[in-house]
């Protein structure tokens, strides 16, 4: 498999000089395998440019599966060209809202209110799907979702094909106990409903390490620092550290950090990932660590997929 980056920005797009290098596009991923099959993650503004790579071949016959619908995770879909012309086909699943569907969303932000051209005005064979907790197969791929931390229904990705495995993240900071946050437990019952509290805050942490546990690839929202994280509690999204540390908690061999904060250079970014990548170094761990940079093309550590084959070499022997 390989994944090609078209937007990693998070919140709202940051055209400009600044933002030349990493990009400004809203986040959308697309990932292929061996079969010359494809799944594309979320539908940013970066989808605009990759639909327009899509034009140049044959009719597209492909998934779109969206972590949540949040803005700026949708605001390309209106301009993702292969929708528009006849012959192509699009599978679009996402997590429902409360009481809406999956495409009763997608369907409102294509209201006359907020964009021209209505959703059955489209021309491609749509159709939609509501995601949950589960696992699907999409052609090749083998894909099992997870809801993630964040404040609106999110769901992670681990995606298997050719023998290795994506973990896309979504949107997601790290679970915490957030009812006694900044003070004590005034009383027995509150002690004990904290400690409760924490007890599910552990499993849940657990848990998403064992989602992503072993991945060739891991792809986490490290919007912010670990300094300005302390006043970004509750927001959504997580620290670079904190992707760091659930990477290595994982056994995870390469790590994509994205969801760039907008308001972040490039010279920041490049100070931020030099800077993290020497920590790695001088704890002698071995993760493979990059910032995710719009237009590039990331494989997948095999590490993982040589150590794998290794442990099995040596069983049968």
């Amino acid at each position: 498999m390989e994944l090609t980056v078209w937007g990693c920005r998070g919140s709202l797009p940051t055209p400009g000089l600044n933002t030349v290098v990493y990009g400004g596009h809203t986040t959308c991923f697309e990932v292929r395998n061996d079969r010359g099959e494809s799944l594309i993650l979320d539908a940013g503004t970066g989808i605009k440019e990759l639909g327009h790579t899509l034009l140049t071949g044959p009719p597209v016959d492909s998934h779109l599966l969206i972590s949540h619908t949040h803005w700026d995770h949708i605001m390309g879909y209106p301009f993702f060209a292969p929708l528009f012309i006849r012959g192509n086909r699009m599978r679009v699943l996402g997590p429902p809202h409360f009481n809406h569907s999956f495409e009763e969303v997608m369907h409102r932000q294509m209201e006359f209110s907020y964009f021209p051209v209505r959703m059955q005005e489209l021309q491609a064979d749509l159709t939609f799907t509501d995601l949950h907790e589960g696992r699907y197969e999409f052609g090749g791929f083998r894909v099992t979702t997870r809801p993630m931390n964040h404040p609106v229904f999110c769901l992670g990705f681990r995606i298997e094909s050719d023998g290795q495995t994506i973990v896309y993240g979504g949107d997601h900071e790290p679970y915490y106990e957030n009812v006694y946050l900044g003070r004590r437990p005034a009383n027995d019952r509150e002690r004990i409903e904290k400690s409760n509290l924490e007890s599910f805050v552990d499993e849940q942490n657990v848990a998403v390490i064992e989602f992503m546990r072993d991945a060739d690839l891991l792809v986490m929202d490290g919007t912010y620092t670990a300094d300005e994280y302390h006043q970004k509690v509750g927001w959504g999204h997580g620290s670079m550290q904190s992707c760091i540390e659930t990477a290595l908690t994982a056994n995870a061999q390469r790590l994509i950090i994205t969801h760039h904060e907008p308001t972040r250079t490039d010279e920041q970014l490049e100070e931020l990932a030099s800077g993290l990548r020497r920590e790695i170094h001088e704890r002698g761990e071995q993760l493979e660590i990059d910032f995710a940079r719009e237009g590039t093309t990331v494989m997948p550590s095999d590490t993982a997929a040589t150590k794998r084959q290794a442990i099995t070499s040596a069983s049968r022997n």
